[in-house]
């Protein structure tokens, strides 16, 4: 365990964790970057700020004692992330080991690509959901976002978790010119539909490349608008949804601040794959 792991708590004054104030506060979740290399390169991906050439050192241990820290205030979630988090080596241990801590909720967000190799290391009995990018259901397309020919492999894993009883959500980035069409956006739904995979659509960050945000970024509610669905809310950060023949379909907008975003999604904590433990709030 690195010793620098539990200095979770900094001097700065406004320090606040869906706070009451600065010496009553809650951490509903904690996300755990598993480790920061992937094996996909998507062009858009700005992997929450962590860079592939971070040490990736944490161990199921340390994120045992993590948990523990954190688990009296409130906690209530933990979502693993990466890079890749299917690429974690210990990942079955890691999941019996989370769930035997307490009575919280545990997520996955993957690429789906390692699902099938990986699946007798998952359970849907410890998973509460899987939520799987999925940005296209086109070869050609996808090879082209995450340079890799791994499209049968996703299809092939989210069949899987299909028939074995796991909470699915697909997450499908809006990107201008190669999946913001009305086919494509009506393929990726039926799909979910066909399958009984909840839909999340997601707006291209800011944070990413400059170029890139400049090409591929497209207002997510006019896109969405041209199949029925009209997102438009008050704040910019609530969460509206449709029911389409059983299926959850959200948006997902870019977070603009984080301590206005609704219902407290963003509060917690992050645990970086070098043993840092980071507040959203500060960078």
């Amino acid at each position: 365990m690195k010793q620098f792991l539990f200095n979770t708590f900094s001097d700065k004054k406004d320090f606040k964790i869906g706070a009451i104030d600065r010496f009553e506060f809650e951490i509903p979740s904690l996300r755990i970057s598993l480790i920061s290399n992937c094996n996909e390169k998507c062009f858009y991906c700005h992997n929450e700020g962590i860079s592939s050439k971070m040490p990736s050192v944490i161990q199921t241990g340390d994120i045992i004692n993590a948990i523990y820290s954190v688990k009296d205030y409130g906690l209530r979630k933990v979502k693993f992330t990466g890079g890749e988090p299917l690429l974690f080596k210990d990942l079955k241990n890691l999941l019996y080991s989370v769930k035997h801590v307490g009575d919280m909720d545990i997520f996955i967000t993957t690429n789906g690509a390692l699902i099938k190799k990986r699946i007798k290391d998952l359970s849907p009995n410890i998973i509460s959901k899987i939520s799987v990018s999925l940005d296209t259901l086109s070869e050609e397309k996808y090879k082209f976002i995450t340079d890799k020919s791994l499209l049968n492999d996703v299809l092939a894993g989210l069949e899987l978790l299909g028939k074995n009883g796991y909470k699915v959500e697909i997450d499908n980035l809006l990107l201008k010119g190669l999946n913001t069409d009305k086919q494509s956006l009506k393929n990726i739904i039926n799909y979910c539909i066909k399958n009984g995979f909840d839909l999340q659509f997601i707006e291209l960050s800011d944070k990413t490349t400059a170029g890139v945000y400049d090409k591929y970024y497209v207002d997510p509610v006019k896109t969405l608008r041209k199949i029925g669905l009209d997102f438009n809310t008050e704040k910019l950060n609530d969460r509206k949804f449709f029911k389409i023949n059983g299926i959850k379909v959200t948006l997902c907008r870019s977070v603009k601040n984080l301590r206005e975003s609704s219902a407290g999604r963003c509060s917690g904590l992050r645990l970086l794959p070098n043993g840092y433990l980071k507040d959203f709030f500060y960078e």
